[in-house]
């Protein structure tokens, strides 16, 4: 099974024995095994590398540019999935994609985009306007009692401005969900019956993909994007099936 997905030598495997990769990213939460589609990426991108790392759950204050996840490698510190990604494979020789043409990465970059740059942000909006009190729990719970509640509603002020400025906050929350239900139905019908996003095996858009699906499908908060999304049963599907097949869960 793990030969499906994972692309690395004994070369890279005795490199990540010399330097562990620690993963700093965000504990469980919200019936979510990381309430961030970014931090949950991470994770998947790890484990389809078969390298080896552990996951740490930091301080987000101290984090480079205040925001998880982070890959650690020594003393090395890569913020950002994108760089992520483009560390497991320049220095660790990992390969999500060779087995795709020209033409498929083209509309798996494409699609990536809708999931990290629309849907995400379409997410992010409901859970932040219509659920502060479970997300100040989650994501704010190791802050100190007494300025808990300022660090919340300076980072949804932030959110919010954000939003607005994007675009998608400008909008009715009629408009907000039209767009929620044809970002899923856009994903459901390009899926189809394959067992991965591109096909018979996964990629880097799996990570992505799973990422926000598992945080609107399995998360506890009921939010548009989880009935959106939970009305496609090949999603549903989809996620149980990533589940198992990477995280053996």
């Amino acid at each position: 099974m793990l030969s499906a997905y994972c692309h690395y030598t004994d070369k890279n495997l005795k490199l990540t024995g010399n330097r562990m990769l620690t993963l700093l990213t965000f504990k469980p939460a919200l019936g979510t095994h990381c309430p961030s589609p970014f931090g949950m990426k991470a994770d998947a991108l790890l484990t389809m590398s078969g390298l080896a790392y552990k996951k740490e759950f930091g301080n987000l204050l101290k984090a480079p540019r205040k925001k998880f996840p982070v890959l650690k490698s020594g003393d090395e510190l890569v913020p950002d999935t994108a760089h992520i990604q483009t560390f497991l494979e320049q220095r660790h020789g990992v390969d999500f994609d060779d087995h795709l043409d020209q033409s498929e990465l083209a509309i798996a970059n494409s699609f990536r985009r809708l999931i990290e740059d629309h849907l995400y942000f379409l997410n992010l909006h409901f859970r932040w306007s219509e659920h502060g009190g479970a997300i100040k729990q989650a994501f704010f719970e190791d802050a100190p009692t007494l300025i808990r509640g300022i660090i919340f509603r300076k980072v949804q002020k932030n959110i919010f401005r954000t939003l607005h400025l994007q675009g998608l906050g400008r909008h009715t929350r009629d408009e907000l969900i039209g767009f929620i239900e044809e970002d899923v139905a856009a994903l459901s019908v390009h899926l189809g019956d394959n067992p991965y996003f591109m096909g018979r095996l996964p990629s880097s858009i799996d990570a992505s993909f799973y990422g926000v699906l598992h945080n609107m499908i399995d998360c506890e908060l009921d939010t548009p994007g989880k009935r959106a999304a939970s009305n496609h049963q090949n999603l549903v599907d989809y996620c149980e099936r990533f589940r198992h097949n990477v995280f053996h869960g």
